[in-house]
């Protein structure tokens, strides 16, 4: 489940955690695997090195993007993209380079990406989240109802409350005041987001009396 209480810092960092503590967990898994069969040691020592290669180049584009290298790090992406589509390195490292477009702005670019993780993760999750961070690019380039019709794809149960929060959120300031106010009454009751909404539904009055430019 997205939990609403963290920042996408502290989301980032999960992710780079989790990357590193998944490649080790899988190459447990392909020793456990292989192990009953004889004869096969080239074999499993090919797949752990497949994937530390992966990680590292994962790892090397989060440090890449941390640097700034946005170069070095859309080509590791794009390696990550052609060569390992399956897996959920490749979705993470390009998570993590639309969010580096996201923050400069780029937005096109930014939407660009997350429309590939949720064409290739394997994972409904990482496709929601992308699916949650586009319609966030698409409502900063001012495309409202593209953002809003993004949130209708959702795939998850537990994304729901998150999306309609930031549903809200888009109409509010697309300035749709009737259908945000709507959405933010439809999660009122959801002790996890009920003083959120009530701060929205504040917002939303002061903007509504405001007059028109």
């Amino acid at each position: 489940m997205i939990e609403l209480d963290r920042t996408d810092e502290e989301r980032e960092e999960l992710v780079k955690q989790w990357i590193k503590d998944y490649w080790k967990a899988v190459a447990g898994s392909v020793v456990l695997a292989i192990a009953f069969v004889g004869g096969l040691n080239y074999y499993r020592q090919a797949k752990i090195d497949g994937l530390r290669e992966t990680a590292a180049t994962t790892e090397q584009v989060f440090k890449n993007l941390s640097g700034q290298r946005m170069s070095d790090a859309q080509k590791g992406v794009e390696a990550l993209q052609a060569d390992k589509a399956d897996t959920s390195f490749s979705a993470l490292a390009t998570l993590s380079l639309a969010k580096s477009y996201f923050d400069k702005g780029d937005y096109p670019a930014a939407v660009a990406q997350y429309d590939w993780v949720v064409a290739h993760a394997g994972d409904s999750a990482m496709r929601d989240l992308a699916r949650l961070r586009k319609a966030r690019a698409q409502s900063n380039a001012k495309q409202y109802d593209a953002a809003v019709t993004t949130l209708g794809g959702l795939e998850n149960a537990d994304t729901i409350l998150e999306a309609n929060l930031l549903k809200g959120d888009i109409l509010l300031q697309a300035g749709q005041f009737e259908r945000a106010k709507q959405t933010y009454e439809s999660i009122k009751a959801d002790k996890s987001v009920k003083e959120l909404v009530e701060q929205r539904l504040n917002l939303l009055m002061i903007k509504q009396q405001q007059p028109k430019s």
